[in-house]
C-alpha cells in the first residue's frame, strides 16, 4: 500500500499537487483528471517501461514527481524533476497507450 505523497514535499502536497494540475491544464489545455497516479507501464518511444512517481525516469533521467492523466484516449503527463533544486521541472506529455494504471492507495 502506497500512500500518495510528491517526493521533497512535505506537508503541502494537496496544495502543491492543485498547483501542478493547474499548471498541466494551462500548457494543455486540458484539465486532468483527480486520478492519482503511482505508476504507468507504456511505451515511450520504442521501449515498454514502468515510469513511477518518487523513481528516476527509466528514459530521461531526474525523479519522477507526479503523473497526471488527461482523461479518455488523451496522454499521459510526466512531471520530473531533472536535478534537485532547480526550478518547476520538467513536463513531458506521452501518448495514450499505456498498458496499466496503478494508482496510490485512497
Amino acid at each position: 500500500m502506497t500512500a500518495f505523497f510528491i517526493p521533497g514535499v512535505g506537508k503541502d502536497v494537496e496544495g502543491v499537487y492543485g498547483r501542478m494540475r493547474q499548471q498541466i491544464e494551462l500548457d494543455t489545455g486540458r484539465r486532468p483528471s483527480s486520478r492519482r497516479i503511482l505508476s504507468i507501464w507504456t511505451r515511450r518511444g520504442s521501449v515498454d517501461c514502468v515510469t513511477q512517481v518518487g523513481n528516476r525516469d527509466p528514459l530521461r533521467g531526474g525523479t519522477v514527481l507526479a503523473i497526471f492523466d488527461l482523461g479518455m484516449r488523451q496522454p499521459f503527463v510526466v512531471w520530473r524533476q531533472d536535478d534537485p533544486g532547480t526550478g518547476e521541472g520538467v513536463r513531458e506529455i506521452l501518448g495514450s497507450s499505456v498498458y496499466s494504471v496503478l494508482e496510490f492507495d485512497g
